[in-house]
């Protein structure tokens, strides 16, 4: 199944979920109307019991997603109060890529600039072609980033990397992203897709209450210690061992197969 709203696509096949950036003339840049459905495509996803994993990407090759519109910035950031409502649109569209119940990978090739890093480290993986390229160029266009997007970029590349990276504007190589772990893997172009989904069914094919605990925990684990709701993140532990899913496990290992999960 495929629907396609305001330059943003959405399907499933095979136990995954793709969300695609979909105006590939513009660099997959992400207008307001994107902004506003990735929400309402993430909750589908996660209401869906077939979806166990989702992929983030961009349409074509040229592009995850080259930043915000900034073309449009003259009509909806022309004064402090659209800027807020900018800034909240956006922001409730990273929060619903990063708070997924389930495994988010992010598909890079070509550009990955601003708000397309962004969406980016809102995803729990990161795999990219060697041909991409990484830039938060806010300094080099006197934007004022959204500290939530600093934060989430300095949790996965660390504090002193992620300097170097807001402060120059410059753009980093597929190489060294990987070296500073802005991403996890680094693959030739041609093969990106197909390690990918490779990679998709692999996580496809674990417990999905098992995924489902194990996220829960990240995200608690990456809160201010006192907002962790850690009696949350157990209880979805506790449902795994009262799972059918955990007798179809032992019993998959004991019997020397490959287990069929259904989530229940």
């Amino acid at each position: 199944m495929t629907t396609e709203i305001a330059s943003l696509q959405a399907r499933k096949a095979d136990g995954i979920g793709w969300m695609v950036f979909n105006d590939p003339a513009r660099h997959n840049a992400i207008s307001m109307d994107m902004a506003r459905e990735v929400p309402r495509v993430m909750a589908d996803f996660e209401a869906d019991p077939e979806v166990r994993v989702v992929i983030v990407t961009g349409m074509g090759e040229r592009a995850f997603a080259a930043g915000s519109n900034i073309s449009a910035f003259g009509s909806v950031r022309t004064n402090p109060e659209q800027n807020r409502e900018y800034n909240q649109i956006n922001q409730r569209s990273y929060d619903a890529v990063y708070a997924c119940a389930k495994p988010t990978i992010a598909m890079v090739h070509g550009y990955c600039i601003g708000g397309g890093l962004d969406f980016a480290v809102s995803c729990d993986i990161r795999v990219c072609a060697d041909s991409a390229v990484f830039a938060i160029p806010a300094v080099r266009l006197g934007l004022g980033f959204g500290h939530e997007g600093q934060v989430r970029v300095a949790r996965v590349m660390g504090a002193a990397a992620a300097r170097d990276l807001f402060f120059t504007g410059r753009r980093y190589s597929a190489q060294e992203a990987l070296a500073c772990q802005l991403v996890h893997r680094v693959v030739p172009a041609a093969e990106l897709e197909p390690s990918v989904l490779d990679y998709a069914r692999q996580i496809a094919g674990n417990a999905p209450l098992t995924l489902r605990a194990l996220k829960r925990a990240f995200l608690e684990y990456e809160k201010p210690e006192s907002a962790r709701d850690l009696a949350a993140a157990q209880a979805l532990v506790d449902a795994c061992y009262a799972s059918e899913d955990y007798q179809e496990g032992r019993a998959a290992f004991a019997d020397k197969r490959t287990p069929n999960f259904k989530g229940r």
